[in-house]
Parts: structure tokens; sequence; C-alpha cells
């Protein structure tokens, strides 16, 4: 089965691929590779690499082209904006393409920009896999018992797992606020339409109203949590039996070997 729709970051989509089937820890630690060794390399096709991967994990779980794209499609504000400023004001390294008055543009910010603008893409693609993947209370979970021997360092990881899937769960509710508060201002003759900055302007206008929306729900919620009784402090048991299996053994070995030599033939 494939989806056309948007993927929402945050957003889980219980399907039946072989990425759905495999434990949430099995997930995890290669993703937490990835991000290190992206973070210790420069290769333009290293990223190029992993990024192609991760769609391809993405369309073989389901998600079509399209969905893709139109997902990425707010990111790409972010990457236009990170491309600017190093275009503007990036390393002087270099040959001079263009020259306007003190400024110059060179090779060597350009490519800062495409390579900083790559490693963005390359993180959310990351984020899309791991949250479409995995339920928020699967990595919650997942994040618990990975933690677990921290716990007798007294580092609160029940805590930390309750705020990483309540910080997941909540992106797809702001995202139906956001919705909701936008299509009223539609119904109310506003147009968001026109130039970019225009959009823009008219687009931060509703992010005040989300904001407060926002932090009322986050009250309601600690209000629901206290009067639960909640104490992350006392043992707790899991909702969901998982198992790490053969699969997982497989699918980590591989794909750490395969980073492992990617990293090292392209660094």
């Amino acid at each position: 089965m494939t989806l056309n729709r948007p993927v929402l970051l945050g957003q889980y989509r219980p399907l039946d691929s072989y990425l759905h089937r495999l434990d949430a820890r099995s997930k995890i630690l290669p993703v937490t590779i990835i991000l290190i060794l992206a973070l210790m390399t420069k290769s333009f096709a290293f990223y190029s690499i992993i990024m192609l991967a991760l769609i391809a994990g993405l369309l073989v779980s389901g998600v079509s082209l399209r969905g893709l794209l139109t997902s990425l499609r707010p990111i790409l504000i972010l990457v236009v904006i990170t491309a600017a400023y190093h275009l503007l004001f990036g390393t002087s390294e270099g040959s001079v393409l263009i020259g306007l008055g003190s400024w110059e543009l060179t090779s060597g910010a350009v490519n800062q920009a495409a390579f900083f603008s790559l490693r963005l893409i390359l993180f959310v693609c990351v984020a899309f896999l791991i949250t479409f993947t995995n339920s928020p209370s699967e990595l919650a979970e997942a994040m618990a018992k990975l933690f677990s021997p921290l716990a007798r360092l007294k580092v609160p990881v029940a805590e930390m797992a309750m705020i990483v899937f309540i910080a997941i769960r909540f992106i797809p509710i702001l995202f139906e606020e956001f919705s909701t508060i936008r299509n009223a201002q539609i119904m109310r003759g506003v147009s968001f339409t026109g130039s970019i900055v225009s959009r823009i302007k008219k687009t931060t206008v509703i992010i005040v109203p989300v904001f407060l929306a926002a932090l009322q729900r986050a009250d309601e919620l600690a209000l629901a949590i206290q009067a639960r009784g909640y104490d992350g402090r006392r043992h707790r048991t899991f909702y969901s039996t998982t198992t790490f299996g053969r699969n997982e053994v497989v699918f980590i070995g591989a794909t750490t070997i395969g980073l492992l030599a990617l990293f090292w033939v392209t660094r």
C-alpha cells in the first residue's frame, strides 16, 4: 500500500512493511551512527548515498514519491535560508564566481551552501523514516530500554522517554491546530497567496495563537498527569512487548558495516 498524502514529521502510519516490523531499537542505533558520521565527514558522496538510501526506505515503507516531495516542501524554506546565508556570508576561499562591489561569491561559499543544505535534508529524511515506521510510544519505550543502564546513575530515563513521547506526539497536534486557524482565517477573507515575503508575514501571524494553544494543551496535559499520580521514579512496566530477534540483529549488523564502509571509502 502506497500513500500519496504528505508525510508529517512525528506522525506514525501503521502499515505492513519490513521497517515497520522491526523493533524500534534496531533503527535508533543505525540512525545514531548516521548522525555521528554525518557530522564527521564533508563528503558529498556520503550524504548523497545515505539520503538516497533513506528515500528508498521511505518508498519501500509505503510513502509515494509525490507524498514525500510534498512533505519536504515546507523544509525548502529552511534550505533556502541556509543556502542564502552561506552564499552571502560564507567562506572567501576558492575562485571568485561573481563580484559585486566588496561582496564576492566564491566557489567555496557555493560548496558550503550545497553541503549544509544537503545535510539539513538528510537529517529531515532520518526523522521522517524513524517517526513514520514507529509510533511515539514505541520510540519512547525503545529509548527507555536502551538507556535503562543509566538509571543506576540516577539519570531520569523514564522522564526523558516521556518527554520524547510528548514532543513527538504534539507535532501532528500542533500541525492540525495550525491548519484549523489558517482555514478560519481563509474563511474570514484572508488570502495567503502572493509573493513569498507576503505569505511569510501572513503565516507568522498564525504562530501566536498556535503558540498559545500549545501552552494551554501543555498545561492541561500536566494537570492530567498529576491527577493520575504519575511518578517517573517508580519502576514501571511497558504497555507492549517487543522482541529483539534475528531480523533486528541482521539489520543492525548490515547497516553498521555498510555505513562504516561507505564512510571509509568516501572520506
